[in-house]
């Protein structure tokens, strides 16, 4: 058995971060389902799961040929009333027959995909995480991205953002230890300036937390992404202005909180990301600089305004 998911991250299109209440009205995708919340230590919400079901190839490396029947399962989050995530997934099990039942039956497992061929569970997981979108196979990152248009457009946001900031796209992949003596492990790849894949092998009682726990990371990451893109706009002369640095420290520096929401079974892994990548040590280093940009660049408007009532007089 494998488990997959993808996860997109992004800032929510509002000028200022939602209060609480509002963001409840916003993830009310499911009439009747209610908004999940949780406010200590930073408010996150999650919105009713919706299902999607699903007849297509299943990609595999090395290629097999393969299919998967079955239904997939998405939520959109959104966290501190600033950042939206859209995350969907799917757990890959043997079908017990090779021919197709009647929807009916798949219907009754929801978030389950039954895989018909001889791919196993290792070549389904690296055949998701290196394939990606495309080519007719299961896409989970487009039902991601069709969640986060629904939620973007809905009535409750102006549509206007104070910062610039990415989308990023994290594929991930989480199966069982092979034996009683093997460590859960956590492998995260920056695949280029948007993509992250992340391989998971972990014991049978965390599968339960894998997709919660990516979703963290994928929080973390995106914010860790877009504090260096704002600190390299500034630093490129691309935006010199001031309130740029303001914004990006008002809407995003105090949502930093690794494994907050993540359950405790996990923390294990989150503490091997502290260690290598180093999560915190780069967040609390572009923290330091965006800080003293801030400071620098107010230091530099008071000597101008200093210079102009010099000249004035």
């Amino acid at each position: 058995m494998v488990i997959l998911g993808e996860i997109r991250t992004c800032l929510l299109h509002n000028s200022r971060p939602l209060p609480k209440a509002v963001v409840t009205e916003l993830l009310g995708l499911k009439p009747g389902r209610r908004v999940r919340v949780s406010d200590r230590p930073v408010n996150l919400s999650v919105s009713p799961e919706l299902t999607v079901g699903v007849d297509c190839r299943l990609a595999s490396e090395p290629v097999v040929k393969t299919r998967g029947i079955g239904t997939v399962v998405s939520r959109a989050m959104v966290t501190g009333g600033v950042v939206l995530q859209a995350s969907a997934g799917a757990t890959l099990s043997p079908a017990a027959s090779d021919t197709r039942q009647g929807w009916s039956h798949y219907a009754r497992r929801i978030g389950v995909v039954e895989v018909i061929g001889k791919a196993d569970a290792g070549q389904l997981a690296l055949g998701h995480r290196t394939t990606g979108s495309g080519g007719g196979t299961l896409d989970l990152g487009a039902i991601g991205e069709h969640l986060l248009d629904v939620v973007q457009m809905r009535p409750q946001l102006d549509h206007t953002t104070a910062i610039r900031a990415r989308t990023t796209r994290v594929r991930w992949s989480a199966r069982c230890v092979a034996g009683d003596r093997s460590e859960p492990a956590v492998r995260l790849h920056v695949e280029d300036e948007v993509v992250r894949t992340i391989e998971l092998v972990v014991t049978a009682e965390q599968l339960g937390a894998v997709q919660r726990f990516c979703e963290d990371v994928a929080l973390h990451d995106w914010l860790l992404t877009t504090l260096g893109n704002t600190i390299d706009q500034v630093a490129r002369g691309d935006d010199d202005r001031i309130d740029v640095l303001a914004s990006a420290v008002e809407r995003v520096v105090h949502l930093w909180m690794p494994g907050a929401h993540v359950d405790p079974a996990m923390q294990v892994l989150w503490d091997k990301l502290e260690r290598q990548p180093g999560f915190s040590r780069q967040w609390g280093a572009q923290v330091a600089q965006i800080r003293d940009l801030v400071a620098l660049r107010t230091l530099k408007a008071l000597e101008e305004a200093r210079r102009r009532e010099t000249a004035d007089w």
